[in-house]
């Protein structure tokens, strides 16, 4: 019986297209893998950089609305724990209303303490409505003081200045002698705070 024949096995070469075009195939992978990095994955990074800094700007708005209420909730504690007294006082130096009978009042009692007469008052301003974002109106006075000297009207003017509503003293003038007397032309100042239209 003949034997048979011996088969060799011959290693299979590699494909021409794999060895000869290596290198630009290799060029094409990677220009693949950049292109799709660029065009599908870069888009997302910046989608996803982008949700994060929304995320950062929302949590600083909420950081910031929080140090708000907190910081009005202090003020809100911090002005009922005010005496009644005190507020009282500040509504007397700086009144909702021009409260032309209180003005009349304080200048009549700081006339008596000083020892000066008081004539021809005249209050401008004092019925005006208040504009839109006015912190306070002011009460322009004109009258005329009777003394016996300056230092008279000195005194009338320090009592003033040192009671509870404010006055400015805006000008003094001369206007004539008595016989014993010293005629004086002022122009006072005080101010109210409203918080609608000024009422008498």
């Amino acid at each position: 019986m003949a034997d048979a024949p011996e088969i060799k096995n011959t290693p299979k070469r590699p494909s021409k297209i794999f060895t000869d075009y290596y290198g630009s195939v290799f060029l094409l992978l990677i220009a693949a893998y950049v292109a799709v990095g660029f065009f599908v994955i870069k888009p997302k990074m910046d989608d996803n950089k982008q949700l994060e800094a929304q995320a950062r700007g929302i949590r600083k708005e909420i950081e910031n609305d929080r140090s708000y209420f907190d910081g009005l909730s202090r003020s809100v504690s911090a002005a009922q724990s005010i005496d009644p007294q005190v507020l009282q006082k500040v509504d007397q130096a700086l009144p909702h209303t021009a409260s032309v009978p209180d003005l009349l009042v304080q200048l009549s009692s700081a006339s008596v303490f000083s020892g000066v007469t008081l004539s021809n008052i005249v209050f401008e301003n004092a019925a005006k409505a208040p504009g839109g974002g006015v912190a306070s109106t002011p009460i322009n006075i004109t009258l005329s003081v009777t003394a016996k000297d300056y230092a008279t009207l000195k005194k009338f003017l320090n009592t003033l200045e040192t009671s509870l509503r404010i006055f400015d003293v805006q000008t003094i003038a001369v206007s004539g002698f008595g016989e014993d007397t010293i005629n004086f032309n002022l122009q006072l100042r005080s101010y109210f705070y409203p918080t609608a239209a000024a009422k008498l």
